[in-house]
């Protein structure tokens, strides 16, 4: 064999182990090389919180003339950005103050929302208000006007006391007169007496009520029946 065929398989092999070189050198450098850091997605609570201050279990107060107005007991509270909005969940009480500093009303809800240096508020969700009068009021939603002295319920809402019970959609309570004015229909379940009308006007303290536009009184066991269900709940 000539020198000339020995030498075309030595050229085929050291192309070979340059080309395999070259292969191990680029993935030196892949795996080497500095890349830049990764971020993590943000979490799904980073993409909800809106800007601003979280707060666990404060207590809210408001003040007027030096006598404390009302006072709020918070699950948690948040302050949007700016200062101006709060929102807080898990209202776990709420107590409203009469001018002389009486307790007049106890509530609770699922939510509480208003403004800093603002007296009114709003709640929401199993909103349940007992009178120091001894009525308890049930509804899902209400609003505090503290010139007023006025809880305003707009949706749905049932009162209880000793002496009636009273169902109905829309009503205004004048906690420190103790005067509850309903003026759309009004369905009332007292004594033995189921009556239903519109435009009521109860007094909780004494128990004295005004309804006009009588449909239909009942005196009957189905009242008895629904008047001891209702109070069972």
């Amino acid at each position: 064999m000539d020198e000339k065929a020995q030498r075309q398989p030595n050229r085929k092999l050291i192309g070979a182990v340059i080309i395999v070189g070259c292969a191990v050198l680029g993935v030196i450098v892949a795996l080497t090389w500095p890349r830049q850091p990764q971020q993590a997605p943000p979490l799904p609570s980073e993409i909800q919180q809106q800007p601003g201050i979280t707060v666990q279990r404060p207590v809210l107060k408001h003040m007027e003339k030096g006598q404390l107005a009302w006072q709020a007991q918070l699950r948690e509270l948040h302050i949007a950005a700016g200062g101006q909005m709060i929102e807080a969940k898990g209202l776990e009480e709420a107590i409203i103050y009469g001018k002389a500093g009486e307790p007049l009303v106890r509530l609770t809800a699922d939510k509480i929302t208003g403004q800093t240096g603002r007296r009114d508020f709003e709640v929401s969700g199993n909103v349940r208000v007992v009178s120091y009068r001894a009525a308890i009021i049930t509804t899902d939603k209400l609003s505090w006007n503290q010139e007023q002295q006025l809880l305003l319920c707009p949706g749905a809402v049932e009162v209880k006391n000793e002496q009636a019970i009273i169902m109905t959609s829309g009503l205004d309570y004048f906690v420190a007169q103790d005067l509850v004015k309903c003026p759309g229909q009004v369905t009332m379940y007292a004594g033995e007496n189921t009556v239903v009308g519109s435009n009521l006007e109860y007094n909780v303290a004494t128990g004295n009520f005004r309804l006009e536009k009588i449909q239909m009184v009942f005196h009957a066991e189905e009242a008895k029946e629904r008047l001891k269900e209702l109070r069972q709940q």
